[in-house]
């Protein structure tokens, strides 16, 4: 366990703020620095679960920018209730089986809120074991059943789920695009599963079609044409992509050009990386569409909102999230930290069954990723008015700032 100060890349922030605090003691002048106070408290303890080793560290360290920021604006603001808020890291090493012993060693320390891990299969394994500790938690999940309040009271998703995503995307592709014939590109992870899954179930209910082919590939495969040309094989005149990773997409886009195939693609966010454009070439992303918050989008009519404007200012200052800035602002963490103090300031407690009532009753939350509400029975807090797709070639333009995006037609 090791408790860490605040965000590094913020390191001199923190270090004009202690020199602004030693000067009005010096002067005592309390009434200048009124987070001094929060200095003075006990801090609020947040465990912080991501990986800092393993291969996906260096991946998954800029998702959680966005809660680092959160935690020095809060802490520089006051705190919550004067207490500044403590990150207490363990290393998840990106592994399911690590999950449980985590949720474990933070609890011993009697911390009752965690921040993470990352990852649909990491977060399902970590909510079992925090459901049945009563932790308060919000994971980067998209996997749909982890906002069921029903079945996991503790854990709050603050991020777009699999069944909003396909809702968005077979609407795009049957209603917007009039195509009948969708075939189903997915990885093999919990994610992809409840992805494929809820594409299905919309498309049978809503539109009464079956998916011409489902083509399911292990992420670690070194080679995806055969699963594409099945899919050019089968008809399918529009791919619905549950595909998480570049190098995955990579391959996808790289094969469809070798096959002069270039059917329109939606999918999950993770395809607007801007890594992606290194890698293929400018006209196989040319119809992909991925799904983003509306509020990180513009139209001819329309323009970004300003605190989300202002989130990609803050961003640039930061080289370290450069080439994530799409996943530093569709994370939930900067969120979830401000829906914590909120229901900390509502209740005027630090206790989880406090906390955990005070999230259930938030309405309409003005959070970065939309309007956050949550009831005891759903803890899935972005509503779909929320959700939108965007083009993925969008991200070379000029206004795209590195986190925001032009929004697909009729969105």
């Amino acid at each position: 366990m090791r408790t860490t100060p605040a965000i590094p890349l913020l390191a001199r922030n923190v270090i004009d703020r202690r020199a602004l605090l030693r000067l009005a003691a010096q002067l005592g002048v309390a009434s200048l620095v009124g987070p001094a106070f929060a200095q003075q408290q006990q801090a609020f303890k947040v465990g912080w679960i991501r990986p800092t080793t393993g291969r996906l560290a260096s991946s998954f360290a800029p998702l959680y920018f966005g809660g680092l920021i959160a935690v020095d604006e809060i802490n520089a603001a006051g705190g919550i209730l004067g207490r500044r808020i403590a990150r207490v890291e363990e290393d998840d090493e990106a592994s399911p089986a690590k999950e449980p012993g985590i949720v474990r060693k933070l609890r011993e320390q009697d911390i009752g809120c965690f921040v993470g891990p990352t990852g649909s299969s990491q977060s399902l394994a970590s909510i079992a074991a925090t459901t049945s500790a009563k932790t308060i938690q919000a994971t980067y999940a998209a996997a749909a059943e982890a906002g069921d309040g029903r079945k996991y009271p503790y854990h709050y998703q603050i991020m777009f789920n699999t069944d909003q995503q396909a809702g968005v995307c077979v609407e795009y592709m049957v209603r917007s695009l009039g195509l009948k014939k969708i075939g189903i590109l997915q990885e093999n992870t919990a994610f992809g599963e409840q992805g494929t899954a809820a594409t299905k179930a919309i498309l049978q209910k809503t539109f009464g079609l079956t998916p011409v082919s489902e083509q399911v590939y292990p992420i670690s495969a070194p080679d995806l044409s055969a699963y594409v040309a099945n899919l050019q094989k089968a008809g399918a005149d529009g791919v619905i992509g549950w595909i998480a990773n570049v190098p995955n997409a990579a391959m996808i886009f790289n094969a469809m050009k070798t096959l002069k195939w270039f059917p329109p693609v939606t999918g999950h966010s993770g395809l607007m990386l801007p890594a992606l454009f290194d890698l293929v070439p400018a006209e196989a992303v040319k119809n992909v569409f991925a799904t983003y918050y509306r509020n990180f989008t513009w139209t001819d009519t329309e323009q970004p909102g300003t605190r989300q404007v202002e989130f990609a200012k803050k961003l640039a200052q930061y080289p370290e999230s450069n080439g994530y800035e799409v996943n530093v602002a569709a994370a939930p963490y900067y969120d979830f930290l401000y829906c914590l103090k909120a229901a900390i300031e509502s209740e005027k407690s630090f206790e989880p069954e406090a906390i955990k009532r005070g999230l259930d009753n938030l309405k309409n939350h003005k959070g970065l990723l939309g309007d956050i509400s949550f009831t005891p029975e759903n803890h899935s807090g972005i509503g779909a008015k929320d959700v939108v797709l965007v083009s993925v070639a969008s991200g070379q333009d000029p206004r795209a700032m590195g986190c925001l995006r032009a929004r697909a037609a009729g969105q």
